[in-house]
């Protein structure tokens, strides 16, 4: 009996041994493998190999997240600058498979993988003039943050496959893909839309007879990213080479169209022959406050039609009212007093004088009231009224009658210079009651010389 039962007992002790053993041995061999599986992960995981890591999966190979990992770590999704901010990233990155972590049950197992990059966070909390300081900045730090990934594997058909390829635990992995890298975000140099923009108004690169440049710009979805970080563009004008004027700061990223005008109404100096924009080759230059140039482009401008003027005069500057005066006006001018006139109602900036003279017939004995307005660009003149406004000048002007005939000579006189913009004169009863005519003219910003070629 006692062999019988010392037997059983032998039986079942050497049973339970055999099971012990069978136990060690698979649990043995499932964290060689698992390891081997985590290894290979993490090594392409460093190489931002997407479709390995699929392969080594269990996720659904045509699946919207196996498309949406394939475009994230090819860099579908980032900027040009953020690619190269990424990479440099992406360069530092180091991994260590924490094999004490290791855990199995079943088919199931687990072990975490640690992932040491360079810390992007704190270098991103510097200032750098452009993206390659970045990129430099990020090669050579030597601090580092630590990303620790629980890689979960199931075995199926005698693999162990990653289980939670694109979990939050793997996405927090590639975190600095998603890092904010402020105005760096934005290649400026190719912000603008090149082909979409366009001169309005110009025909073949041609503006004939304007009073206004206007310069459509397109810019790129990118500058959507600039909203609120204080970038500002400013456009600059120049006429044959030589700039003539500067916009104002605008701050990007509200909008993606812009007219860049340029004329009387944004310079009140702008250079005009007979009121329009002066001929001439036109260049404007888009700029990032930083410098950068964004975009430049090119118009020609020319005038084909002759003295003309802008606030409701005729073409030789002067407009009569009043019927039963104009019959006595025999002749009338803007007279080149001096030989500071550029054309027919315009002086250079080195004028001291200017006269509006008109012949009328002898039979003319009434005295005129005149007023003299000034407005430092076409916009302003075009909002005066005569009628009402303050004159800056303004008398009462008797016939002058000499071998010649009889004439009225209404002007100005200064001992230095005119500012430049445009003087309208307007020409009363002498009571005021009846405005019989209106004329004006320009002074010009530069002198006589500057457009009639003499030395």
């Amino acid at each position: 009996m006692r062999t019988k039962i010392f037997s059983i007992k032998t039986a079942a002790l050497l049973l339970v041994c055999s099971m012990l053993f069978s136990l060690c041995s698979c649990s043995s061999f499932s964290k060689k493998d698992v390891i081997a599986a985590a290894r290979e992960v993490a090594e392409n995981i460093e190489k931002f190999d997407a479709d390995r890591l699929i392969e080594l999966s269990t996720l659904n190979k045509n699946g919207e997240k196996a498309d949406d990992l394939r475009k994230g770590l090819n860099g579908e999704y980032l900027d040009e600058n953020t690619m190269k901010f990424c990479t440099a990233v992406r360069n530092t990155i180091s991994y260590k498979i924490l094999e004490d972590t290791f855990s199995a049950k079943g088919n199931e197992a687990s072990v975490d993988i640690e992932f040491k990059l360079a810390d992007y966070k704190s270098l991103l909390r510097n200032d750098y003039d452009d993206i390659d300081a970045l990129v430099s900045a990020v090669k050579k730090s030597d601090d580092t943050v630590t990303v620790t990934y629980n890689a979960r594997f199931v075995k199926e058909d005698g693999q162990w496959l990653l289980d939670n390829l694109m979990g939050s635990s793997f996405l927090d992995i590639f975190d600095f893909m998603n890092a904010d890298i402020g105005v760096l975000a934005v290649d400026l140099t190719k912000l603008v839309n090149s082909a979409a923009c366009k001169w309005s108004g110009a025909a073949d690169g041609v503006y004939n007879n304007t009073r206004k440049l206007s310069l459509i710009v397109e810019l790129r979805s990118d500058v959507t990213k600039l909203k609120g970080k204080g970038v500002k563009m400013t456009y600059t004008v120049s006429k044959n080479g030589k700039d003539v004027w500067k916009s104002e700061p605008v701050e990007l990223g509200a909008k993606t169209k812009y007219q860049l005008d340029y004329g009387p109404t944004q310079d009140a100096n702008a250079e005009m022959s007979s009121n329009y924009i002066a001929a001439g080759s036109y260049k404007f230059t888009l700029a990032a406050d930083n410098g950068t140039v964004l975009y430049t482009s090119s118009v020609t401008a020319k005038v084909t039609i002759k003295e003309t003027t802008t606030t409701g005069t005729s073409s030789k500057g002067y407009l009569f009212y009043d019927n039963d005066f104009s019959k006595k006006v025999l002749q009338a001018e803007w007279v080149p007093v001096d030989n500071k006139r550029v054309n027919a109602t315009s002086y250079g900036s080195d004028a001291t004088r200017i006269s509006f003279q008109m012949k009328i017939d002898p039979s003319n004995t009434e005295n005129l009231y005149f007023a003299f307005f000034y407005a430092s660009s076409f916009a302003d003149a075009l909002k005066i009224k005569v009628k009402t406004d303050t004159p800056s000048v303004s008398g009462v002007a008797n016939p002058i009658v000499n071998s010649q005939g009889t004439f009225f000579a209404l002007g100005l006189k200064t001992s230095q210079s005119f500012k430049p913009g445009i003087y309208i004169l307007a020409m009363f009863s002498e009571d005021k009651s009846t405005l019989y005519g209106i004329a004006e003219c320009q002074i010009l910003s530069n002198p006589t010389s500057y457009y009639t070629g003499n030395n």
